[in-house]
């Protein structure tokens, strides 16, 4: 699964993301928003060039209700970075890759 973009539900969120050995970006989403959609390639784009460092998960808000609750997801995509079992970064709305990378980077 390097380098590749992981789906994840409230069933293994915990245990894929924030129970993680490495630093995760974790992408709250949904398929009927356009901007979730158009996300999609810069996250495969990111999952590629940081494969072995990063793990890009995305969470369908509609498919698994239950997370989003308890990180305080309001809108979407929401991308959370996780480290060490806390969350330490986030960025809400649409994002380029450039946001996505200076997002990531601190975190690796």
């Amino acid at each position: 699964m390097a380098g590749t973009v992981v789906d994840v539900t409230d069933s293994d969120f915990e245990t894929k993301v924030v129970k993680s050995s490495g630093p995760v970006l974790a992408v709250f989403r949904a398929e009927w928003s356009a901007v979730c959609r158009a996300l999609d390639p810069v996250l495969a784009d990111v999952a590629q060039e940081f494969s072995g460092r990063l793990t890009v998960a995305r969470l369908d808000i509609d498919q698994s209700p239950q997370t989003p609750p308890r990180y305080d997801v309001t809108a979407i995509p929401a991308l959370y970075v996780f480290k060490g079992g806390k969350m330490v970064a986030t960025r809400i709305g649409p994002s380029t890759k450039n946001n996505v990378v200076e997002l990531v980077t601190p975190h690796l």
